[in-house]
């Protein structure tokens, strides 16, 4: 009964939510980018050439030359996410939804331009957050592979941002060139509950897992940027970095068939009888994540406030690796079998309307889902089936208020499903993004 019941603990966790395995985070660190900027939002993210801002700094740092004037920046970020999940069985689909909401920080930092003879030195720092791991599943319906009811919640929070100091400078009069160090620092937490009630025969299971993790990290990008008359074209390239993972898990497991059936949120009393098959675990472990290179280059034709841009981002998870303490063996060629490579690509547009004094921005962006599992050890676990990858619509403002004060909105439309036997998942996402940008020249 006992080895029935460890491996039903593993599979019904599998099937509520992201692969919990002895680590958890690498989709935390590979996924869950949000975007940098109202200006490069409002343009779906186009902004390795097109930017103007202190937004170069995660874009392509060779771009903080094009900034002449003292600036500083300050960001908020709203975020709401809805996913549906369908269970498909032979006694029909059940289904259930689920919201979260975040709003908080986003960007703020600073440029300054050094005085210079001839073309353009400039530094700047500022701190982004750039992934956002905020959400939440549920699950409700008959599952065939477990044969009995399931019903679940999986609520994930934290983020991770990056405090980044770069600078750039004209090389010549139509190349800059820069780069920027990076600082990753953010959390992680996810807390799972599954219960499976099989009212054919009476038995009755209720599993809670989860974890906590801490996430640093540090990169370095050069880059450069051409320009000529209103042409631009820029690249960058992130180099291979690590990310250092410390994280703190639990698993808990209680059954009981006596024919009674517990509740999802149910208090578990520690002297009651059905605690004889508990199955609980907690550990720590410290692991890294060897992530790849990151390659982008982008385009742009026109002025600021009517311009058109285009990039591309490459990077191959599948060359990623992880390293574990000597006491843990993991799985071999963990990216390499679950991951893809990806390129993404954004275009964007802005256009000053002159009767009212503002400029108006639209935008695409796809970025392929990474992850092609199966989730967990069993090699026989279904694949997912990716039916929509994730594509973004933007729309954006921008208003000059003084000659100082600047303000810039963003909306953005996100959307993808997936399929995993049983499951099936839709998600949306609805983004804005607001900055306030003070700029003045301190030199005149």
């Amino acid at each position: 009964m006992k080895n029935v019941f460890y491996g039903m603990v593993i599979l019904s966790v599998t099937l509520l939510a992201a692969p919990y395995e002895a680590v958890n985070a690498q989709e935390v660190v590979v996924e869950n980018d949000i975007g940098v900027g109202s200006r490069a939002m409002g343009m779906g993210g186009a902004h390795i050439a097109a930017s103007n801002d202190l937004s170069a700094l995660i874009y392509n740092p060779a771009a903080l030359a094009r900034i002449d004037e003292f600036e500083v920046q300050f960001g908020l970020n709203l975020l709401r996410r809805n996913t549906d999940t369908y269970l498909i069985s032979s006694r029909g689909t059940g289904h259930a939804s689920a919201e979260t909401d975040f709003s908080g920080l986003g960007t703020i930092g600073a440029a300054y331009p050094v005085p210079t003879n001839r073309g353009s030195l400039v530094f700047g720092i500022a701190y982004n957050r750039v992934k956002d791991f905020s959400g939440t599943l549920e699950i409700d319906g008959y599952n065939d592979y477990l044969r009995g009811y399931q019903k679940g919640e999986s609520i994930e929070e934290g983020s991770l941002g990056i405090v980044s100091v770069g600078g750039a400078v004209d090389v010549s009069p139509n190349v800059s060139v820069g780069a920027s160090l990076d600082i990753w620092l953010g959390d992680y937490k996810r807390d799972n509950r599954s219960l499976l009630n099989d009212y054919d025969n009476p038995y009755s299971q209720l599993d809670f897992t989860g974890s906590d993790d801490d996430i640093t990290a540090w990169s370095f990008k050069p880059s450069i940027l051409y320009f000529k008359d209103k042409f631009r074209f820029g690249a960058y390239a992130r180099l291979p970095m690590t990310f250092h993972i410390d994280e703190s898990y639990y698993s808990e497991g209680y059954s009981r068939d006596d024919g009674s059936y517990f509740t999802l949120y149910e208090y578990i009393d520690p002297t009651s009888p059905y605690t004889d098959d508990e199955v609980t675990y907690t550990d720590n472990i410290d692991y890294k994540v060897k992530a790849p290179m990151q390659m982008g280059f982008g385009v742009s034709w026109g002025d600021v406030g009517n311009v058109v841009a285009f990039d591309a981002v490459y990077e191959n998870w599948t060359q990623a690796k992880l390293k574990y303490p000597s006491d843990y063996i993991p799985e071999p060629n963990y990216f390499k079998n679950k991951y893809r490579s990806s390129l993404s690509w954004r275009v964007g547009a802005e256009k000053t309307i002159p009767m009212i004094g503002v400029i108006g921005r639209i935008g695409y962006q796809h970025n392929p889902v990474l992850f092609k599992g199966p989730r967990g050890n069993d090699p026989n676990a279904p694949r997912i089936e990716v039916t929509n990858d994730r594509d973004y619509i933007t729309v954006g403002l921008g208003k000059q208020f003084d000659p100082s004060l600047r303000m810039d909105v963003a909306y953005i439309h996100g959307f993808w499903s997936q399929k995993e036997p049983p499951r099936e998942d839709e998600e949306t996402h609805d983004r804005v993004f607001v900055s306030l940008t003070y700029h003045v020249d301190l030199f005149k």
